[in-house]
């Protein structure tokens, strides 16, 4: 089968040929019908710090956030069978640590993740661990599936936030960013205020629905929330830029009592006076790491089957594996917000 394969530590990919996978007994394997591109698998394209320190072992299959349908099945497996359409989970739980028994899979002990402590997804056929593969209708398309990885972290984070009847602002309009936004609108909120530094990703923000969108460029960021929100600030904020003074700002347009969910990871430390932003101000903050297991799905795929979860205009390019390199450099240029291949 074909297969995009990390096999030294440098830059770059290679498409191989190589021997078809066999499930073990707790396993499955899928044909991959949808693999979609995401910023932690440009680091390890790069082979950059964080890929270096990851504990990735090479040769790799590259790829995590895929969907497809199940050809085989491991012998101790149930409740999957051949034809069922799967969309994988990236968490890999240990299931006997503390968080899992509590039902915190997502924040396991002893996590592994699919695609980067195992092979992935970008090939014709992928060996799932049955944990993670996760039945989905048939009436959600193949591209959509591929993105329940990604789309699940921002459907939490505004679920957390309990956003309906609300006024939120999503800060960074990557992917995360924008299947945020489309989360927000479907869950309820009154007013979608999209923030970033790109008008190409502002422009998809305002295609979802956002019904406000804000360069932080060019625009007095802070005063023009306060005067769309009768001067108390939004009622919640998801953050998905990781930008250190976005994420300090963020705390200057969020209304006393507000919730503040965090899925963007700061390069450095922040400044924050805890007495004024978050204790006297009685601000909620979460850390979003990943989705429920598997409550989030539940909920998420209700969702997209409905229709009324608008991630279309996210997904902006679909091409094979062999035009993984052209892939690569549209989302490294930012021309591309979602890239999906299929293999």
């Amino acid at each position: 089968m074909k297969a995009l394969m990390k096999m030294l530590p440098a830059s770059g990919l290679e498409l191989r040929e190589v021997e078809k996978p066999v499930p073990a007994r707790d396993e499955v394997l899928i044909k991959v019908k949808a693999a979609a591109l995401c910023g932690t698998d440009l680091h390890i394209i790069d082979w950059n710090m964080w890929a270096q320190n990851s504990g990735i072992k090479l040769p790799l299959i590259a790829g995590h956030e895929c969907c497809g349908e199940v050809v085989e099945v491991g012998k101790e497996v149930t409740g999957l069978e051949i034809n069922d359409h799967v969309s994988v989970e990236t968490h890999i739980p240990c299931g006997k640590c503390l968080q899992c028994k509590i039902g915190e899979q997502h924040i396991c002990n002893d996590l592994k993740m699919f695609g980067i402590n195992t092979n992935g997804c970008f090939a014709e056929y992928a060996v799932v661990p049955a944990v993670c593969a996760v039945k989905i209708s048939k009436k959600i398309s193949f591209e959509f599936g591929s993105v329940f990885e990604p789309l699940g972290t921002s459907f939490r984070a505004v679920q957390k936030c309990e956003v309906a009847g609300k006024n939120v602002a999503v800060i960074g309009c990557g992917s995360i960013g924008l299947f945020a936004v489309a989360s927000a609108l479907y869950m309820g909120a009154s007013q979608v205020i999209s923030l970033d530094i790109s008008s190409p990703r502002l422009e998809i923000a305002k295609k979802i629905g956002a019904t406000t969108i804000i360069n932080s460029a060019e625009e007095d960021t802070v005063n023009k929330i306060k005067s769309s929100t009768n001067g108390y600030g939004v009622d919640a904020i998801i953050e998905c830029s990781g930008n250190v003074g976005a994420i300090e700002q963020g705390f200057k347009f969020l209304r006393k009592g507000g919730k503040y969910a965090l899925i963007g990871l700061p390069g450095k430390n922040i400044s924050l006076d805890l007495g004024s932003e978050v204790i006297f101000k009685g601000a909620s903050i979460f850390g979003i790491h990943g989705r429920k297991m598997f409550s989030t799905w539940y909920a998420l795929e209700n969702a997209l089957a409905s229709g009324r979860l608008n991630i279309s205009p996210v997904i902006t390019h679909k091409m094979a594996l062999e035009d993984f390199e052209n892939g690569i450099e549209l989302a490294k240029k930012g021309i591309a917000s979602k890239v999906v291949f299929i293999p």
